[in-house]
Parts: C-alpha cells; structure tokens; sequence
C-alpha cells in the first residue's frame, strides 16, 4: 500500500513539474496542494492513470491540451459578458453628462476602459447589430438570410458567437442582441435570427406574448403604429406607469439573465452570455420612479438645437419620423415644441436610469457568484441619439450624436482601471477584440481590428478613421471620422455626390458649421472622399 502512495506521489511530481502556465493573461494563478487524503479514492489500479489524478485534485481534462508528445496545463478561457443596450447616446455620468446620474454603469466604467470615441458602422440598430456581430461592414437589417437556409454550418463563421460556441462556450442571447427581439425570427422563439451561433437565444414576453410586441410594450398594452403592432386609441411615445421593475420587460430581461448566470456559474465550461436591454429605445417607457429621479424643469436646453449652418436642409434633417410617425403625435411629423422637447428628454433620461438599474443587477449578480475575476464584461450600445440637436430627435443620422456611442469594457486584474481612452475605435473591432482576449482564432479578413493595445494602454494609438453609412430616400450617404474632421457626404443612386458636409473638431465639436465649400479646405474635402470611397460595404455573409 505504502508503494502504491509512492507511485501516485511520484506520478503527480512529474505531471506537475511538466506543466507550464500559459493562458489568458489574467486568469487568477492556481495553488495546489497535496495531501494524503487526496488519494484514498485512487484505487491501486488506476495509480497511471492521469484521468484520476487530475479528478482527485480538481483539475479537470479540459484543462488540458495535446500537442505531439507535450502535455500542458492551461488556464481555463475567461466568460465574456456582453451588455448591449438600444439607442444609448453616452449620455452617463462616466462619459461627462450633467444631466442624469447612472450609478451603476458608472461604476462599471470605474473598473473599465471607457472609450470615448466609439463608433457604429450605422447609426440605425439593424445594420449596427450586423457589423457588430460579424466584424464585417453591413448595411442590410438581416445578413444571415441565406445562412438560415443551410443544413449545416458553413466554413466561415456567421458572427463571433458562432466562433465561441466551435471553441466549447455555452453561449446564450437574452433580449435583443441581433436586430429582432430574441434573436428570433418566429413567435414562437424556435428560430434563431444568426444561425449555429447560439446554444439559447429568446426574450421573456411577460404579459405581452411575442417579442415584437414585448419591444414595443407599454404597461398594459403595446402599440407602434407601423409595425402592426397597435391598439385602437393611439398612443404617445412615452409613458411613466407606477409599476415595479418588472411592469415593463426590461426587468423580465434582468431577471432572465440572473438566472442564466446562476446556472453558468454551477458549471466549468465557459460562456458567451449576451444580454441586449430595450430601454432606451422608443417608445420612453419606464415606471414612474424612475422619472421621479430627474427634475424636468432643471435639464438644460440643448445648445445646438438649430440645424448646421450651409447645409441643405431638405437633404440633410428629417422630420424625426420614428417618433412623429409611428407614434401618435399632435403637432404633426417633424414638429416638436419646446415644451415637447423638454418632455422627450426628460422621458429618454428616465428610460436610462431605468436600464442602469437593469445593469447594476446582472453586475451585481456576476459578482455575487464570484464570477468577477473570470469573465469580460463589454457594454456596447449599437449608437446615439439626436435629442433636439440639430432639430432632431432621432437616430439615423451620419453626425456625432448619432454614430458615437458608449463601449465600456473591463477585464478581470485589468491595469490601469478606470482610466479611459479617446482613441478611436470601431464597433467591428469588438470581435477581434473579443478572439485575442479569448485566445481563438477569427477569420483572417475581418473588416475589424483588434484594440486588446487600448485596453493594456489607454493612451496607445487608436485607428486613423472610423466610418460610418446610413440611407434616406434612396440616397446613400457616408461619413468618415478623424482625429480633427468628419466629412459626411451625400451620392445619389448613381454614385453622383449632391452635398458634402465638413465639420472641423477643433474648433466646432457640435458640429454646427459645415465648412466644406471653404477654400481652405478643399485639400482636405479631397483627402477625405479619396478614403471614403475605397471603403465598401456588404448586405450579405459569403459563405463557404
């Protein structure tokens, strides 16, 4: 018996002294220790085999790689908690905003990397969720079509959730992370809207039934009055119930997602958990504590409320028909008061406390189930928000306001916490991001670039230009972003350019003088269509 113990001693010496710690980064180290009792579960005949050592001291086979005649330890992969939020402008206390407080995100962004200059591809949910997604500059509301109809996978990964789940996560979507409520094409949630991506992918409907209409849900009903989804009395676009959390689906979301948590924590294999919040995405709902929080009559006005100057404004402002037309509005499309206006902010402020509350209970969750120091935490939104800049208010704009959005993004025993970055980034780059952090290996031609230098050094270089698309009355119109310019330019169907617009940074960051016809300038007008026009988008995958 005592050689038996010798054996096992000796066995565990040599697994042990061969293993090296190579892995994620910042994976807390391992501390072993042996003791008699940890054998007498090893029958004698199983003295050689490596499976029980490793069961006896609670190292699992996963853990192990095979390479030729080498075997080594690695650090288990880190989670990655992604927390997308709906037309979220950088509107919180972390980004500089005086107008509300939001106590957990900012909390978030103090154990993060803020990013300060993120960029969507599309300032409009749809395309921006796509390219997200995909790494991929999309401009079509659904690029995984032609992937749906497949029986099997295609070579080429369809998103970077697909890319997980082939390197072993459990990988999940809750609420609206792709374009659709659910990520799901069908009522029923049997159908994923990005195929061989997700192990689980639904929303919870509550008392309003379908994900549709659980997106556009009011405290006791739902209603928008373009998307067959509305009652026989319409309604205006916000609403302040006095109702607990959980009286809007938001809090069905948070809810959903702590317990996928609570599940996922029980187990050693890695997850993918993506959790998209509603809020705030029109219409303003959100109970009525929540716009108890904010003191309408001390928001300040918005200081660019005039469109910019030499511009054309039949080609370059829209009538805010999202808001105007698919919801009840007494004025009239396009036509907002500013007793209106001071109602729509109070009402999206509102909307934004609400989701911080959301956040701060999945955060406070991952943290209570010790997760912390093992799992990515990203906040994305999938762009900003027009409210009254400009005349707006809106998405789907190419300016500031619109394609600019929070990214927050903490890695566990992340060095220099809290400190944030102005260089520019692209919402593509998340998923190369993502597979360096993660140790996996993405498709080689990825329209993203990975920022794991931003995240080590927040005063590393960001990217030359970011870029971003959206169209209007079958007009395309693009825009590039540096350091200093955006030059926003309009092309009709044909590729002929009828407006260009061009903001100078430097001294106009509300961009409200176009300076493109400036003589000064045309160098710079040139320098910039010249890049603008090598850059190509797609409305579909290619698959292989």
């Amino acid at each position: 018996m005592r050689m038996s113990y010798l054996l096992v001693v000796l066995a565990i010496f040599f697994l042990f002294s061969s293993t090296t710690t190579e892995g994620y980064d910042h994976a807390p180290s391992r501390e072993i220790s042996v003791s008699v009792f940890d054998f007498g579960a090893i029958p004698d005949d199983s003295i050689n085999d490596r499976t029980a050592i490793n069961r006896a001291l609670n190292h699992p086979r996963e853990n192990e790689v095979t390479g030729g005649d080498t075997r080594k330890e690695v650090h288990p992969k880190p989670n990655v908690l992604l927390i997308c939020v709906d037309d979220l402008r950088p509107e919180l206390s972390c980004y500089g905003s005086r107008l509300i407080q939001t106590p957990n995100i900012d909390r978030l962004a103090s154990e993060a990397r803020v990013f300060r200059r993120h960029y969507v591809q599309a300032a409009i949910c749809g395309p921006s969720r796509s390219s997200m997604l995909t790494g991929r500059r999309i401009n079509s509301w659904d690029c995984w079509n032609e992937a749906r109809q497949l029986n099997s996978e295609p070579g080429q990964p369809v998103s970077f959730a697909q890319l997980f789940h082939r390197a072993g996560y459990r990988t999940i979507c809750i609420g609206k992370v792709s374009h659709l409520p659910g990520g799901v094409v069908d009522e029923e949630q049997t159908s994923h809207e990005v195929p061989f991506s997700w192990d689980e992918a639904y929303t919870p409907v509550g008392q309003w039934e379908t994900p549709w209409r659980s997106f556009f849900a009011y405290s006791d009903f739902t209603y928008n009055g373009v998307a067959s989804i509305k009652t026989d009395v319409p309604r205006l676009p916000y609403e302040a119930a006095d109702v607990d959390d959980n009286g809007y689906p938001d809090g069905l979301i948070a809810t959903a997602a702590i317990s996928q948590l609570q599940k996922l924590a029980a187990s050693d294999q890695p997850f993918l958990l993506a959790t998209g919040f509603y809020k705030p995405h029109l219409p303003f709902n959100a109970p009525k504590k929540y716009w108890d929080f904010i003191d309408p009559e001390e928001l300040p006005g918005v200081e660019n409320y005039q469109k910019p100057k030499n511009i054309n404004s039949a080609i370059c402002i829209h009538d805010s028909y999202e808001l105007t037309r698919h919801y009840h509005w007494p004025g009239g499309p396009g036509n907002i008061s500013d007793k209106e206006a001071q109602t729509l902010r109070h009402a999206y402020l509102a909307c934004v406390r609400y989701v911080d509350a959301q956040i701060g209970k999945v955060l406070d969750e991952l943290r209570r189930l010790k997760l912390e120091d093992r799992t990515i935490v990203v906040l994305w939104s999938d762009h900003g928000y027009h409210l009254g800049e400009h005349g707006m208010f809106c998405k789907d704009t190419n300016y500031e306001i619109a394609t600019r959005s929070p990214l927050i993004i903490r890695l566990p025993d992340m060095v220099k916490r809290g400190e944030s970055t102005d260089g520019i980034v692209e919402s593509i780059d998340l998923y190369p991001t993502l597979t360096e952090l993660c140790e996996l290996v993405p498709p080689e031609d990825l329209a993203g670039k990975s920022f794991v230098e931003l995240l080590k050094d927040p005063k590393a270089q960001g990217k030359e230009f970011a870029y971003s698309f959206h169209g209007r009355d079958k007009r395309r119109c693009n825009t590039i972003r540096t350091d200093r310019w955006r030059l926003i330019e309009w092309k009709e169907t044909d590729g002929t350019i009828i407006h260009t617009e061009l903001y100078d940074h430097a001294v106009d960051p509300e961009e409200q003088i176009n300076v493109a016809g400036y003589t000064e300038n045309r160098e710079v007008v040139v320098r910039l269509q010249e890049i603008l026009s090598s850059v190509h988008y797609s409305n579909s995958l290619e698959l292989e």
